[in-house]
């Protein structure tokens, strides 16, 4: 799966933008306060940065050097994100 793949699937699934950064493509136009994904050059390759930004401090980092795993792993993290998110949000 591509960032693009990824956010289509989120698009399908009803998430809201405004609840993920997807490295400036897609989403949010800020981290700030979302789960999001960047993508950087590490020292011998493309690496995807996933976090947790509060307060200007990133949580949560994890490193990905391959970028199908780390769509993934952040499609698997909004699913359950966002069905909390509709459970508290219906009571």
């Amino acid at each position: 799966m591509t960032i693009k793949e990824l956010h289509n699937k989120l698009k399908e699934l009803n998430i809201p933008e405004e609840r993920y950064f997807l490295h400036g493509l897609y989403g949010s136009t800020e981290d700030e306060g979302r789960f999001s994904m960047i993508i950087k050059k590490g020292k011998y390759t493309i690496e995807y940065e996933v976090y947790f930004r509060e307060r200007g401090e990133k949580h949560s980092v994890i490193l990905f050097t391959d970028e199908n795993k780390a769509c993934e792993y952040f499609l698997k993290h909004m699913v359950e994100s966002d069905k909390y998110y509709r459970e508290i949000t219906e009571k």
